[in-house]
């Protein structure tokens, strides 16, 4: 299944007089880069949770918050972090001394250390209190990863789509291009003979420039490889998973032989298709920019 990078997913739980929110948002991302914010006290939650993550999405930019409170009180219980206190009391003791005067200190300064005032209460429950955390997180990245699918069908949808006009004007100008060295050779032959204001005595020239010619404007090949990036991207769209890398590559390289196809045709129609063609490449574009 095609995924978006784009989602959102919320989850809550309790245990032990303790409620649990989790809230996580994914937007479009070239690498995946998650960001948590935890509750104090519980960092070392840090990187298995973003391991889990990691597990579940390849790409994209997410934020996940999460928040502990108790439930029979909305506000969060509190406590001075003693030690670390009383090593700020330490080192402030050993500056004044090395300076031979006193350090001010503001009470704003030491609480500008978001560890030196804690939450409190929960220890007593440290395990059931971390599981409770995993568990939420697991019910608000379900959350998330639904979201993405479902904005993966949509783009596969569009996807299709662009593909499909794509092909279909391929399919137009490929007549187009098929007499093109007959109408060279024409234009050719009447430029030459208005010139020369009489019969042309160097056909075998004339023969051997419209050979070369017909040789430069073959764009039988640029069509070929056209249609197979086509049926590789539609074969993308159907394998599913986290194909957005894949998909660059292959605009790139339908790019590259709608130019070639441009540049070797120079007749007003196949011109107007191209432009078109290159239309649609940018739409295309746009939307594999939130593939995951």
């Amino acid at each position: 299944m095609i995924r978006s990078m784009t989602g959102f997913g919320q989850a809550e739980g309790a245990v032990a007089g303790w409620r649990c929110t989790v809230e996580l948002r994914s937007v479009n991302g070239r690498y995946l880069d998650i960001r948590l914010r935890l509750p104090t006290g519980l960092n070392q939650l840090d990187e298995p949770l973003r391991k889990r993550i990691k597990e579940a999405c390849e790409r994209g930019k997410i934020d996940g918050t999460i928040n502990l409170l108790p439930e029979d009180d909305s506000r969060p219980r509190l406590a001075v972090n003693r030690p670390l206190l009383e090593s700020y009391r330490a080192v402030l003791e050993d500056v004044a001394h090395a300076l031979g005067q006193p350090v001010r200190v503001t009470l704003g300064d030491l609480l500008a250390n978001r560890e030196l005032i804690q939450q409190r209460g929960w220890e007593q429950d440290g395990e059931r209190i971390e599981a409770l955390v995993h568990d939420t997180l697991e019910s608000a990245l379900r959350g998330l990863l639904s979201m993405r699918e479902t904005e993966g069908e949509a783009l596969k949808a569009a996807l299709l789509g662009h593909a499909g006009a794509l092909e279909r004007l391929a399919g137009a100008a490929r007549p187009l291009t098929a007499d093109l060295p007959a109408q060279y050779a024409r234009r050719l032959r009447e430029n030459l003979a208005r010139l020369a204001e009489g019969p042309l005595p160097f056909e075998e020239r004339i023969l051997q420039e419209i050979s070369l010619f017909a040789d430069r404007c073959d764009v039988t090949e640029e069509f070929a490889r056209l249609h197979t990036h086509l049926e590789h991207l539609r074969s993308l769209l159907e394998q599913g998973g986290p194909v957005g890398r894949k998909f660059e590559f292959l605009l790139q390289e339908l790019n590259r032989e709608i130019n070639t196809l441009g540049s070797k045709s120079s007749e007003a129609q196949v011109a107007a298709l191209v432009v078109e063609m290159k239309s649609e490449i940018e739409k295309l574009r746009e939307q594999v920019q939130n593939i995951e």
